[in-house]
């Protein structure tokens, strides 16, 4: 109970205090530093005697919310003649409220019995808040049996935008302007509320603070209603707009990605097909070295056998140039296309190139032709054929090592 309701007491005091404020009966020092001060802005408002002048305001405190109502009537100041001068109470809630009724009765209450034993002959009797002697009202613990939670209050306003509210008779209306005056809290910074001729008339000739009887206090409620309709309306609007656009957004992500799907659909298909085509291109490639190696070892025989060297050289190179040519053809097919990544085709090896260019193959043949051109300016006797076949012999061991294949050198 005593942190979710309490009364603030305030007044002006003159020198040296001037307007000072406390609380009692609840509350704490941390929701206590959150509250602003209860003072009039005695240019815009004014009390005389015999007036009262009620108020109601939320303000934020931390992560809670509170809302006050607020009571002032006039005094004057110990030794000073300065108008406008008060005394007041507040009774402040934290996140709840009670119902108006008990509200006004139980502050009205505790008002009466500050005003009894701290005023004397309509004058202050004291210098400091701190030094208010107060009673409990009889129904203040009556107020926790009835709190209920403070709803759609909006956000406090810090803006000095005030409203006050003349009224024709106080004990039957204010109940009901307090009630409805939630609604308006978060437009105006705090509304005020008094019977007193003398401070409406106040009010509105300095024009500080924005004044309307009962019927402006009415279009006051209904604009703000109508603000909020059209703010639910337009915000309304704004989601079923979103909404609708949602459908469009969908529709054009949802296209993109089956547009993705269908590209990465038919890469793949053709890749599968490359990779099948590649498989049989493996087979291929064995056939083809299997081939050629036995080709190799039938040159070997016959060199063996007739030691034909030069006619051995020029039937492998032909028999070369075609191999080269067929290997080229074949790992080439099949490439498969990349959706992410670089291809592995496009990475660079480090083993030998297999000399399967033509530009190969025709240095290859220069070689050969500048080569039998200088054997053919000599006459071979036997022993020349003998030393050939020991020559061929030589370039078994050179040429087809481990089954690779090595470049004939030049001249």
């Amino acid at each position: 109970m005593g942190n979710t309701y309490f009364f603030s007491a305030f007044g002006t005091f003159g020198n040296p205090n001037g307007f000072r404020q406390s609380y009692f009966l609840g509350g704490n020092a941390e929701i206590a530093k959150n509250i602003r001060t209860f003072d009039l802005k005695t240019d815009a408002v004014k009390l005389f005697p015999g007036s009262r002048i009620y108020g109601i305001r939320i303000e934020p405190a931390g992560s809670s919310s509170l809302i006050s109502y607020v009571v002032y009537t006039f005094a004057k100041e110990q030794n000073s003649q300065r108008g406008g001068t008060f005394i007041g109470s507040s009774l402040i809630f934290v996140d709840k409220v009670a119902p108006e009724g008990l509200v006004i009765n139980v502050l009205d209450e505790f008002h009466r019995h500050l005003e009894d034993r701290n005023v004397a002959d309509g004058t202050i009797t004291i210098n400091h808040s701190d030094k208010f002697s107060i009673d409990k009202p009889r129904d203040f613990d009556k107020i926790n049996l009835n709190l209920r939670q403070i709803e759609n209050l909006g956000t406090a306003q810090s803006g000095n935008n005030y409203l006050m509210v003349y009224m024709e008779n106080r004990s039957s209306q204010l109940q009901s302007l307090l009630s409805r005056a939630t609604g308006l809290l978060s437009i105006y910074d705090m509304i005020y509320f008094t019977d007193n001729r003398e401070v409406a008339e106040f009010v509105q000739q300095k024009g500080i603070f924005k004044i309307v009887d009962e019927n402006g206090f009415d279009r006051e409620i209904q604009k703000s209603d109508e603000e909020k309709s059209r703010l639910v309306n337009n915000c309304i609007l704004e989601l079923e707009q979103e909404k609708e656009n949602l459908k469009e957004d969908r529709k054009t992500i949802i296209n993109d990605i089956e547009k993705q799907i269908a590209h990465n659909e038919r890469k793949h298909q053709e890749n599968e097909k490359k990779i099948i085509e590649s498989k049989k291109g493996i087979v291929t490639i064995n056939q083809e070295f299997d081939q050629y190696a036995a080709n190799i070892d039938e040159l070997v025989k016959k060199l063996k056998s007739d030691g034909k060297v030069e006619f051995i050289r020029k039937q492998h190179l032909e028999r070369r140039k075609v191999f080269a040519d067929k290997i080229r053809l074949t790992k080439d097919i099949g490439t498969v296309s990349s959706i992410g990544a670089s291809s592995w085709m496009n990475q660079s090896h480090s083993r030998p190139r297999l000399g399967n260019s033509l530009e190969d193959f025709n240095r290859e043949n220069e070689s050969y032709s500048h080569k039998e051109t200088r054997l053919n300016g000599y006459k071979i006797a036997f022993w020349s054929l003998l030393l050939l076949l020991t020559t061929g012999a030589v370039c078994y061991i050179m040429f087809f090592d481990g089954g690779k294949i090595i470049g004939f050198p030049e001249d």
